[in-house]
């Protein structure tokens, strides 16, 4: 069956159906993706709705439901109720392949499609997943589901055997749990060194400044924000998480790390934090009605939270194009020091000096396969890829490491899954086994015909033995 197949839904709407693959977890993929024609036409957002083919399915056997999802939402729009990102549709109980509800999300560009620029991509959820990013945010839900899935900064691709991600009547221990929160659909917090940005949007203006209203001392105004276009990061948590961390794309090319919401408390000091998987502020009155002036007159503004620490806030131009970020086949974790972002500087770092960043030394990989074994059953240059891969990814995930640590990674590669071992001479937190195994089985592997077996010595701020 020649791809795209082209469907014509009406007069004014047709779907495209390409047949494409990626890389997803430790193999490549098939997948369907269907896309929209003709919403722009009437001012609509274009939309896409990935489906993953199961490994013995067959991919000429097109599924039909979603032409009916994209004619009901064509019909649910066609009164002027225009949808963008945030926004979410109830399907009902029987809903679309067992999910009852979906969320629009700006698409992710798969490398073998159209530009996906102006789409929004349907994320299908449980009912329980639903409820969730209703109560604590979208951002936060499509962390959770991006850690779930390895996949930064989130998943677009969906699939009938996804299991929820929350028991029924999930109830979290949060900050966000019992507050009084907004929902920015199209603004982003994030961090880069000591510099906090909200990057707010004109449309998102009046609801923040309503959030900022009427506050007592001990109040604080919560503003969601959306996904961060610019982020290579997000900070990520869930209940009984020890410290806060994030999780990040395998090849970060800068430090900005994007949260889920932003904290504005006015008090008699001024500091800023990581809480939860967000970042709270405290400002001086004098700052308060700044903001909120600033806010309200749609002008930048900068202020000084002492230590270095500045907080910066500007308006995203409203003309601005959206744009599909690059599909990124896994994600790794990310540990952060909870001194990066906080008034207070550790005794033993000077203010203004930059956090120390781990050396991670990487050895030459013993071989536990056999010589003339290994050379038939996998190519040298793309085992020394894996290996450059693997060295590159723990170097970013353990870049703030402070501690000297020897330990070798073991690993058995087969052609369809992977096993790691770790091995020291001392005894190792498990948790820091666990983390490192996770990070591991999140990196694409290198192809092999047959079984091999590797050893890496690692070394962590100190000279290999």
């Amino acid at each position: 069956m020649p791809f795209p197949l082209v469907t014509k839904l009406d007069s004014s709407l047709a779907v495209e159906v390409h047949l494409h693959e990626f890389y997803l977890g430790d193999r490549d993929r098939r997948c369907w993706t269907y896309l929209t024609r003709g919403r722009s036409e009437h001012g609509q957002r274009e939309l896409a709705l990935s489906l993953l083919i199961d490994d013995d399915g067959d991919a000429n056997d097109v599924p039909k439901t979603p032409f009916k999802l994209f004619q009901l939402l064509s019909e649910r729009s066609a009164g002027g109720n225009h949808v963008n990102y945030g926004d979410s549709t109830k399907l009902g109980n029987r809903g679309i392949f067992g999910f009852p509800g979906l969320f629009y999300v700006p698409a992710i560009q798969f490398q073998t499609l159209p530009n996906l620029d102006e789409y929004l991509a349907l994320v299908l959820v449980h009912e329980e997943e639903y409820n969730y990013a209703k109560q604590y945010g979208l951002t936060r839900f499509l962390s959770r589901l991006g850690r779930f899935c390895s996949s930064f900064p989130y998943p677009t691709w969906n699939t009938r055997a996804r299991p929820s991600l929350f028991p029924d009547n999930i109830r979290e221990l949060s900050m966000l749990a019992d507050a009084s929160h907004v929902l920015l659909e199209h603004s982003h917090v994030h961090q880069l060194g000591d510099i906090l940005q909200l990057q707010l949007h004109q449309s998102d203006a009046d609801k923040a400044l309503h959030a900022m209203d009427n506050l007592d001392d001990d109040q604080v105004a919560i503003l969601n924000t959306a996904f961060s276009p610019r982020c290579n990061a997000s900070l990520y948590w869930q209940e009984g998480q020890d410290g806060p961390g994030a999780y990040a794309a395998p090849e970060a090319d800068t430090g900005m790390i994007g949260g889920s919401f932003l904290s504005l408390c006015h008090s008699d000091e001024c500091d800023v934090s990581i809480i939860e998987d967000g970042y709270s502020i405290n400002l001086r009155s004098t700052q308060w009605h700044q903001l909120r002036k600033a806010i309200e007159h749609s002008r930048a503004a900068e202020f000084d939270l002492g230590h270095s620490q500045r907080f910066v806030v500007d308006f995203v131009d409203v003309a601005a194009r959206p744009r599909a970020r690059p599909y990124q086949a896994v994600a790794v974790w990310r540990h952060i020091d909870t001194t990066e972002l906080s008034a207070e500087l550790p005794a033993e770092e000077p203010a203004g000096k930059p956090a120390a960043t781990a050396e991670v030394t990487m050895g030459t990989f013993i071989n536990l396969t056999g010589e003339k074994s290994l050379t038939q059953r996998v190519d040298q240059a793309a085992l020394q890829d894996y290996f450059r891969r693997i060295h590159a990814t723990l170097s970013e995930a353990l870049s703030a490491e402070r501690d000297s640590l020897e330990f070798d990674l073991e690993l058995t590669v087969y052609p369809e899954r992977i096993e790691s071992r770790l091995i020291a001479h001392e005894e190792l937190n498990p948790d820091f086994i666990n983390f490192i195994d996770v990070t591991v089985h999140g990196i694409r592997t290198c192809p092999v015909t047959s079984q091999i077996r590797v050893r890496l010595p690692f070394h962590i701020n100190g000279a290999l033995r």
